[in-house]
């Protein structure tokens, strides 16, 4: 009797999926692009109020001699994450217009 239900389940999930994929286009360039985008673009601000938290927690109490070399890491670190988050920001943004546009003409 579960064994039923799940399988009942897994094929109103399987054409819950496919409807889904198919009503936002998700299966074609411009769709997945976008997933690209919102997906890059929250983890970027993600990566944005972890640092802003970094800074309020090591700046506002002035930093001390020994942790000064955990405070330059962690600004490196951050920068690092933060340019190649925006790197794929802009690339799937990029993507994303030029699919729109070129899905139009």
């Amino acid at each position: 009797m579960r064994r039923r239900w799940i399988d009942i389940l897994y094929i109103e999930f399987y054409w819950w999926k496919r409807d889904i994929i198919r009503h936002f286009k998700l299966d074609t360039l411009t769709g997945i692009s976008g997933i690209l985008f919102v997906c890059s673009s929250v983890l970027f601000l993600i990566i944005l109020g972890s640092a802003a938290a970094h800074i309020f927690r090591n700046f506002i109490p002035w930093v001390s001699g020994s942790r000064i070399g955990d405070v330059y890491w962690q600004s490196i670190s951050f920068g690092i994450k933060a340019a190649l988050t925006f790197m794929v920001f802009c690339g799937s943004l990029i993507a994303f217009i030029i699919f729109k546009i070129m899905k139009q003409s």
